[in-house]
Order: structure tokens, then C-alpha cells, then sequence
């Protein structure tokens, strides 16, 4: 996996802040840069329907930093005193991240209409009101209707006394709790940092941007090949949103799907895309070959099994491939942790041991005890049972470990998986019956956290610690930024989204979970043996392709691939990491790693010219109040 890292990375040769330094300079400068991201991530999101943060690296923030890293350098010139040092930009970077993923499109815009949805849309018909209300804890939402009136109509001022009582205990409490639960995840990266950081040598393919342009900045800001590439994508996103405000302007054609109408090929998922994206020519060019071939490979893969379990009639079958999916996530994580466990023993064996070397590892252990405490108790006050509790988050965090996994060893452009909630699969293994009312409805609250698991803050979290190891920075001072992120990051987010809810009239999200809580109330069901086999074969499949792919070193699928390499998203991109992975190769039979690295530069040209137009584009769209080009899909 070596041909992916860079050329030469740049250590911070200033050394390290002082404190006063680094809570000026970082932290409070960090706070400004998050609640501007996050105010352009809800705007843009919810007001022109730009799905900024469907990708594994955010647009909005790789641009904010790409022009801050301009502008640091033009100080670093002339007012040496006012620019801002590598680890302190590589921090802010950090921060920014970890904070933005809360604003995206699979977190706080799906936990903010939770609060509100049932009380505004109960009718007698659907009967929510006889079946669940009165499990619907009060400090967690808003029961008031009339109150929900301006939420929901828009055109009114969210800062007004009625609606800040009513809306401040339930911003508090979730604030609290995803703070709390941000600082588990965190824990549980300290913990596994070394052994896939150092040990395993993970490639962590999303850090090469952001370290290339921090630490390099002059070389790559002089290099032709990056210039050339950036307007080559930038002049794309241009030119095709042009022709979305003034379609006179004739567009390129680089986006085809082919027709799939007819049975059996209609089985497959939004059809087969040909899709030209630069940015996903540039990931795919970023990634180890054969993470990449699997990548595009097993879409294909994914893409056909629909279509041959429709023509054998196995209809049935095809609605459950998600679970299958997540079967192949779950296995990621429990791998994942078993490849990690001797490591896992030293630190827990080591917990009162002088020998930590700057760790933290009894702040990650003690930490991780005390806060899954800490969120049991919140969610049994909240009327949750403690064993659905344990189970639901058990089962969520080996999700985030499988995904975080994913992200360090693959680098996927998108990673995401629907309709698999740790809920949905413990009813599948046990039944409604056996889970209950009261508990179905506090894990509807929690829908929110697994709606699609692609903004997440957990693998930001974890590659925050790989970006800052190329830059000397010590990691207590990133604990603290990231926690200070977390809070910040987290309650701006859910402020805004109610705020501008308010104002712009566009709350419309989550409907659906109550339905399907409704249908479960109604409609109690044992366990599913479709979901407990699909679930097995996503894990099994998992487990033989680990075993293959460590036993022979010719097999170039990895399971990572399997995992990630189907969704809505990857629908769209597989074309162009198939187009990445074709040059890198091509080059690698010319030239080897001379070449691969002499293009490299060309490739992330691609990155930062689309992310940059394309952020620009929702930028306009934010300032003039309408609908713009949207950059994907």
C-alpha cells in the first residue's frame, strides 16, 4: 500500500505553540472556522439541496483550508508574526472537520426533525398520538403544536422568548448526550490509534489532501501539473452550472445512465451510471491499487446480484441486501478488533502503568467506561430498557469501528449503508415482541445516528490523529481540540437547523421513521430468519475474503471493498474511480512509483478544482436565496 503516500511530508519545523497561542490561535480561531461551516453546510443543504457532505472529505472545508494555506502563505512573505504555523492550520483542519461532520446531511439535519415531526403530523388516522406518545419523552422533544407552528410554516423569528423555552431544555439534552457520545467514539480511537497508525501502517488515503496542502504549500501551490488540473475540473463544474441557470449555454456531456428498464436488469438500484466526477478520478488515483480495483469491482458486483436473484425469482431476497451489507460492516469491526486485540490487551494491561508514552490510554479506557455509563443512564431515564440500551450502542459502535476501518485502509470517496440501523437488526434477530413499545420508540429517537453513517465524525476523529502526526503534534493538545469541536460543532448545528427551520420553511425530514414505528406497533413480528441469513452472509463473505487476502499475496480484492463498494452514492462514482485506478495503473507498467508520483499533483488539481467550484457554487446559491448547479450526483 506504499505507492499512495506522498513524496515528502513536511514537518512543522516552528515547534509547538504556547498555551495562550494555542487557545488564540486554534481554539477560538478553530470555533469561528466551525461556525461558519456549519452555518454553509445547514444553509446550503437544506435551503438549494446540495448534498455537500455525502462525500468522505467535505468540499466546503478542503476549500476553506486550500484558500487559508493561499492566504498563510502570502503572510508567511510579508507579516511573519500573523501567520499561522503548520500545526496550528493542521489543527484548525482537524477541528473544522470533526465539527462539520455534525452539521451534514446523515446527522443533525436527521435528529432536529425528531424533536418535532410527531406532534405536527399525529392525525387520528395514523393513530401516533394512542401509540406512542406517551413514550415520547418530554425533555427530548416538543409536544407543544402550536409552538411547532412557526418551526414548520417558516417566515417567523426563531429568537423570540416562546420559542427558545420551548426549544432550549431538548437542544441541551441532545447536545449533552452526542457530546458525551463523540467523546466515547474519540476514546475508542486513542485506543486503536497505535496499533493501525504505527503497527499495521494503514494508508489513510483522505489525509494525503489536506497534508499536501498544509505542509507543502509552496511547492504546490508552484507546481504547474496541480494548476492545470484544477482548471481542467473547476472549468467543468463552471461551465455545467452556467448552463443550469441558463440552459442556452450548451452543457458537456459527461454524466450517462444507461437505460435498464427492462426485467431483469430494472432489478438494480438507480440504474447504471456512467458518471465523469474529477474529484473521484483524483480519489481513485489516491488510493492503493487494489483497494481501488476493489472498489469499482465489487459495485459491479452488487449492481448484478439483484438482477440474478430476480431472474431466479428470489425476489424477496434483493430487499435485504442492506442487511447483507451491513453483515460485511459488522464484520470489518469484529476483525478489526480481533487483529487488534493483543494490542488492546497491553493498554488495558497497562492502565496504571507510568509507561504510556503520551497515549492517554486511561483517559480513553476510563473514559469510554464511564461515558457508555453515562449514556445508558440518559437513555433509561429516557425510558429505554438497559439491555436494549447496551445492545443498540454495542452493535452501533462496531459499525463505526468497521466504518473507521474502511476510511484508514481504503479512503473511499463515499461510504454508506440505509435501513441498517442496530435497532432494525435486533428486531430482525429478536422480534418486536421481544424488544416493546417503550423501547422501539426511544430507538426511533435514535434513527438519526444510522441513517446512512457517511458524514461521520468518528474516522475524522481518527485521521486527525494521523494528520497530526506528520506535523509533531502532541496528542493531548488534539484530544482537547477535537472535544472542543464536538461541543461547539454539535450545538451550533442543532441551533441552526432550528433557527433556520424557522425561517426558511424547509422541514421536512424523518416522517418516515414514525410510520415505521407505527407499522411495528401494530404489526408485532418474531424474528426475521431472511435478516439473520442475510446478516451472516455479509459477515461470512467478510471473513473469506480477509482470510484469502492475508493467505495470498496475489488476490488483489479486499473485503473493504465488499463492504463499502455498494449504495445510492457509489452508484454514481464507481466510473470514475474505475478511471483513476485505470491511470494509476497504466502508469505503474510505464514508469513505476516515478511516474505515479511525478502525476500526482495533476490528480489533486482535480480534487480542489471541483470541491472549489463547486463550493463556490453553493456559496452563490446561499446569497442569492435559489437553487444552483449541484456538484453531486
Amino acid at each position: 500500500m506504499k505507492e499512495s503516500t506522498i513524496v515528502s511530508f513536511k514537518q512543522d519545523e516552528s515547534g509547538q505553540t504556547s498555551a495562550s497561542h494555542f487557545i488564540l490561535r486554534v481554539l477560538i480561531f478553530g470555533s469561528l472556522l466551525i461556525a461558519l461551516n456549519c452555518y454553509w453546510i445547514v444553509s446550503a443543504e437544506n435551503r438549494i439541496v446540495w448534498e455537500i457532505t455525502d462525500f468522505s472529505v467535505f468540499p466546503t472545508v478542503l476549500f476553506t483550508f486550500f484558500a487559508l494555506a493561499g492566504v498563510n502563505l502570502l503572510l508567511k512573505r510579508s507579516f511573519k508574526n500573523l501567520a499561522l504555523r503548520n500545526s496550528e492550520v493542521a489543527t484548525s483542519y482537524i477541528m473544522v472537520s470533526v465539527a462539520t461532520a455534525m452539521a451534514g446531511h446523515d446527522i443533525t439535519r436527521q435528529l432536529v426533525p425528531l424533536m418535532a415531526n410527531p406532534f405536527w403530523y399525529a392525525t387520528p388516522e395514523n393513530e401516533w398520538e394512542e401509540l406512542f406518545f406517551r413514550y415520547l419523552p418530554t425533555w427530548l422533544t416538543v409536544p407543544n403544536r402550536r409552538i411547532l407552528q412557526g418551526y414548520f410554516e417558516g417566515n417567523e423569528n426563531f429568537w423570540q422568548a416562546q420559542y427558545i423555552n420551548a426549544w432550549l431544555i431538548p437542544i441541551l439534552a441532545w447536545t449533552g448526550f452526542v457530546v458525551v457520545l463523540l467523546f466515547v467514539m474519540l476514546c475508542i480511537n486513542i485506543v486503536i490509534r497505535k496499533q493501525w497508525v504505527e503497527h499495521e501502517k494503514l494508508s489513510y488515503p483522505l489525509t494525503i489532501m489536506p497534508v499536501e496542502v498544509i505542509a507543502n504549500t509552496p511547492k504546490l501551490f508552484s507546481n504547474k501539473l496541480i494548476w492545470l488540473g484544477f482548471t481542467i475540473a473547476f472549468a467543468l463544474e463552471i461551465i455545467a452550472g452556467l448552463n443550469y441557470l441558463f440552459p442556452s449555454i450548451p452543457p458537456l456531456k459527461i454524466k450517462y445512465v444507461v437505460p435498464t428498464a427492462v426485467r431483469p436488469w430494472n432489478a438494480m438500484n438507480w440504474g447504471f451510471a456512467i458518471y465523469v466526477y474529477p474529484f473521484a478520478i483524483g480519489l481513485g488515483y489516491l488510493m492503493p491499487l487494489d483497494l481501488s480495483l476493489s472498489l469499482w469491482f465489487f459495485l459491479l458486483t452488487w449492481k448484478l446480484q439483484p438482477v440474478i436473484l430476480t431472474t431466479l425469482g428470489l425476489t424477496t431476497a434483493v430487499g435485504l441486501l442492506n442487511e447483507q451489507r451491513a453483515g460485511a460492516w459488522i464484520g470489518i469491526g469484529v476483525i478489526a478488533l480481533w487483529t487488534s486485540r493483543k494490542h488492546i490487551m497491553s493498554v488495558i494491561g497497562g492502565l496504571f502503568s507510568k509507561k504510556a508514552n503520551g497515549e492517554l490510554y486511561n483517559l480513553a479506557v476510563f473514559g469510554m467506561i464511564f461515558g457508555t455509563a453515562i449514556m445508558v443512564l440518559f437513555w433509561y431515564k429516557a425510558g429505554l430498557s438497559p439491555w436494549v440500551a447496551i445492545s443498540y450502542f454495542a452493535i452501533y459502535f462496531i459499525l463505526c469501528i468497521g466504518m473507521t476501518r474502511m476510511r484508514a485502509e481504503l479512503g473511499p470517496p463515499t461510504h454508506e449503508l440505509h435501513n441498517a440501523h442496530p435497532d432494525r437488526l435486533m428486531v430482525g434477530f429478536l422480534g418486536t415482541r421481544t424488544i416493546g413499545a417503550a423501547n422501539l420508540t426511544n430507538t426511533t429517537l435514535l434513527s438519526w445516528l444510522a441513517y446512512g453513517y457517511r458524514c461521520h465524525p468518528m474516522p475524522h476523529q481518527l485521521e486527525g490523529f494521523k494528520i497530526g502526526s506528520h506535523f509533531n503534534i502532541r496528542h493531548s493538545r488534539l484530544v482537547i481540540a477535537i472535544i472542543v469541536a464536538s461541543i461547539i460543532g454539535t450545538f451550533l448545528s442543532i441551533l441552526f437547523h432550528v433557527s433556520l427551520y424557522h425561517r426558511f420553511q424547509f422541514a421536512r425530514w424523518g416522517i418516515g421513521e414514525f410510520n415505521h414505528l407505527r407499522s411495528r406497533i401494530l404489526f408485532p413480528k418474531g424474528p426475521n430468519f431472511q435478516v439473520i441469513q442475510q446478516v451472516g452472509i455479509g459477515f461470512f463473505i467478510t471473513a473469506i475474503l480477509t482470510v484469502l487476502k492475508r493467505r495470498f499475496i496475489w488476490w488483489p480484492f479486499y473485503p473493504v471493498g465488499y463492504a463499502v463498494g455498494k449504495g445510492w452514492a457509489m452508484t454514481w462514482l464507481w466510473f470514475s474511480i474505475f478511471l483513476g485506478w485505470l491511470v494509476k495503473r497504466l502508469l505503474f507498467a510505464g514508469g513505476g512509483v516515478k511516474y505515479y508520483r511525478m502525476m500526482l499533483p495533476f490528480f489533486l488539481g482535480f480534487i480542489f478544482g471541483q470541491f472549489t467550484a463547486g463550493s463556490l457554487w453553493s456559496l452563490i446559491g446561499i446569497i442569492l436565496g435559489k437553487n444552483v448547479y449541484t456538484m453531486f450526483p
